[in-house]
């Protein structure tokens, strides 16, 4: 699939360097080299800078130490895009060069061969010099990077939206249909105050419910959304409820009291190294709130319950994936009576915790912006197009699961230059990301469709059915459930790893590799 990567002006000043840098690193790599045999040779043979004899085994070892230097990549990225693994991986490709060339001097005739102790010393000089020459150049570049002063670049732009970076069409949702369909409905929203319950809850009050419940564990969200949508001027009830969907006698009571006809739950934690730190508690709140809502839903005989998952559910490789994919799993096994539909998709653009406000953060600090890997790439929507979808499939009953139409992957390196243009424009972009590594958990890419699942479509352009057989039965699920809960009660977070991320709930070592998606376009 193609990527969303514009044009760039390859002809400008820093370009060429970027491209050519990797190989022009070779000049000091091999003045390196010569530099250690000569310092070895002087320091070991009695000053002699080459002893006669010696020159095509001085050759040979010079060679060894080439190969190794290409074999490790030492030429493949320029030294900004290097991280810790790449350094480690080129001093291994070092300290076996010079091993090899050791062993050199025993199948060959020695007189021939540097001695091994002027080998000792090209071995040290190399293995210390080479990975610092890049670790220097990134330094200097770092120095080179700090930004003009502030005050020469004028007022700061306003925070990035996706439509600024990425053209897009705007997505038509039927708002006729859904006031219609919600006119005498009560709607319950959890996670009410995160960034994508804070938009639903701004489009749901623009279609006039019969009333709106807003629910979340956080009193200062609720306060900052309930200050914002007065502000925008409504002035009718609104029903803010504290309460953690954890909670399930406090949740039984709110939806005793409520009655919601419709339940959308987007409560959720959403970021992916923070809870391979902590497996417990996301699978306490991704996975068995989920479950235990849905359970609630269906007593109360709740009429439409939405569930809003991510891409990462797809063949996950996180703890966070894996527990969305279970409460995905279980929102098949529901009973007819309590319509139950799963809306997955990828990123969207500027939440609070996502990329989009770090790198803006960094950059009004002066500060680079850390890049995981130059290949790392996400689906995104704005917020007004994920929640304006997710409503819309309130109107469908055809699927169990929707996806959305989310346009080509981003890479993140090309977001991260277009931010860096909008703020610094009169800086090269790429002296102002460093690279940092992949973080657990992470992929490169991510996916919106399982292998199971057939891409059909629906009545709207932008909205996809998902279709498939329910991966597992509840009695299934509720049998790994009670597993996974005495391996979180246990505190043993190698054991629920293990179980969230390499055992299906029948009991099979379960496999995540997937090819990409079919949803971009």
């Amino acid at each position: 699939m193609p990527l969303f990567t514009p044009d760039t002006d390859d002809t400008a000043v820093g370009a060429w360097p970027r491209r050519w840098g990797p190989l022009l690193l070779a000049l000091p790599d091999a003045l390196l080299l010569c530099g250690g045999l000569v310092l070895g040779y002087a320091a070991c043979s009695g000053g002699e800078a080459l002893p006669h004899g010696t020159e095509w085994g001085t050759a040979a070892v010079l060679g060894v130490y080439g190969t190794a230097l290409a074999a490790s990549g030492a030429y493949r990225l320029p030294p900004r895009q290097m991280d810790v693994s790449d350094l480690l991986h080129l001093g291994a490709g070092l300290v076996g060069a010079w091993g090899s060339a050791v062993a050199l001097t025993y199948a060959v005739d020695p007189a021939a061969m540097p001695p091994r102790s002027v080998l000792a010393v090209l071995g040290a000089v190399a293995l210390i010099g080479i990975p610092g020459v890049r670790v220097g150049y990134r330094g200097l570049l770092a120095m080179r990077s700090a930004p003009p002063d502030r005050s020469a670049l004028g007022v700061s732009p306003s925070p990035a939206r996706l439509e600024d970076l990425v053209p897009r069409d705007p997505v038509a949702i039927d708002r006729a249909a859904l006031r219609a369909a919600l006119s005498d409905r009560t709607v319950l929203v959890t996670g009410a105050g995160g960034s994508i319950g804070a938009e639903l809850s701004r489009q749901l009050l623009a279609l006039a419910p019969f009333r709106i419940v807003l629910v979340d564990v956080s009193e200062r969200n609720l306060y900052r959304l309930e200050q914002t949508l007065r502000a925008n001027g409504y002035g009718g009830n609104l029903d803010l409820c504290i309460a953690d969907v954890r909670d399930a006698p406090r949740m039984d009571a709110l939806l005793a009291r409520h009655q919601p006809d419709v339940v959308i739950h987007t409560a959720a934690y959403k970021h992916v190294p923070l809870m391979e730190r902590h497996p417990a508690e996301a699978f306490r709140n991704n996975t068995q709130a989920s479950v235990q809502l849905l359970q609630l839903c269906e007593q109360h005989a709740v009429d439409r319950f939405i569930f809003v998952s991510t891409d990462k559910a797809v063949h996950p490789s996180s703890v966070l994936g894996a527990t969305k994919q279970l409460a995905e799993w279980y929102m098949r096994t529901g009973p007819a009576s309590t319509r139950c539909t799963t809306v997955r998709f990828g990123n969207v653009f500027g939440t609070d915790g996502g990329v989009v406000p770090r790198f803006e953060d960094k950059l009004a600090a002066g500060e680079p912006l850390p890049v995981t890997h130059p290949d790392m790439e996400r689906y995104f929507m704005s917020p007004e197009e994920a929640c304006g979808l997710i409503l819309h499939t309130f109107l469908l009953d055809a699927f169990p699961t929707y996806s959305f139409r989310m346009g080509d992957p981003i890479r993140i390196q090309w977001l991260a230059e277009r931010l860096i243009q909008r703020r610094y424009p009169h800086v090269d972009p790429g002296t102002m990301i460093e690279y940092v590594g992949r973080r657990p958990g992470e992929k490169l890419s991510e996916r919106l469709v399982r292998d199971d699942e057939t891409v059909r479509p629906t009545e709207h352009p932008n909205i996809l059915g998902l279709d498939g057989p329910a991966p597992h039965t509840r009695a299934v699920l509720d049998a790994h459930l009670q597993r996974l809960q005495a391996a979180a009660a246990d505190k043993s977070r190698a054991r629920l790893r293990h179980l969230l991320l390499d055992t299906c709930p029948g009991g099979r070592r379960q496999t995540n590799g997937a090819p990409s998606s079919p949803l971009g376009s």
